[in-house]
């Protein structure tokens, strides 16, 4: 069951000063924010489950559940309501996350083949060094010098994003 909030990745697109070093913990982290999606995707089919057959199995405060303060229609009802609650908070973070990794995918699509190739092998493939340097046929020093300058692009291209999107909100 998914028991996380956002993870911080989230705020190192939408905070400040994205630098090379966050945007290797976001690419390093890639499988754990799509399998954070998939955990959501779990417990809101559940929690819709739940809901539509009357189950019992939300948490809600204990003084509510064990009163006579409330008939048992009232009860129910606020059962429904903290699933829908919890659906629409899970569903929120699922659509930032995915947001997230869509960006970053947008981001890798600006570079070129061979700036793609070697990030993409990097950090998604989660290759060594000596392995993509006899992929992509370049010495290891022009590969991390390519891989830098990439990520200097991709994280160009995340800020214009990101500015943009303040000046529609402000």
């Amino acid at each position: 069951m998914y028991k996380g909030h956002i993870p911080c990745l989230t705020t190192y697109l939408e905070g400040f000063n994205l630098n090379r070093k966050k945007l290797e913990i976001i690419f390093k982290n890639l499988k754990e924010i799509n399998s954070q999606i998939k955990e959501m995707e779990f417990e809101i089919e559940e929690l819709e489950d739940l809901q539509q057959f009357g189950g019992s199995g939300a948490s809600y405060v204990k003084i509510i559940k064990n009163s006579n303060l409330f008939s048992k229609t009232e009860n129910h009802m606020l059962k429904n309501l903290e699933i829908k609650e919890t659906i629409k908070t899970l569903e929120l973070e699922k659509r930032i996350l995915e947001r997230v990794i869509k960006r970053i995918y947008n981001a890798l699509n600006s570079l070129t083949e061979l700036e793609k190739q070697i990030v993409t092998r990097k950090y998604i493939d989660e290759k060594i060094w000596r392995i993509i340097v006899c992929e992509v046929n370049i010495e290891e020093r022009q590969c991390r010098d390519i891989k830098n300058r990439a990520l200097d692009k991709m994280i160009s291209v995340l800020n214009v994003s990101r500015r943009s999107t303040k000046k529609k909100i402000g």
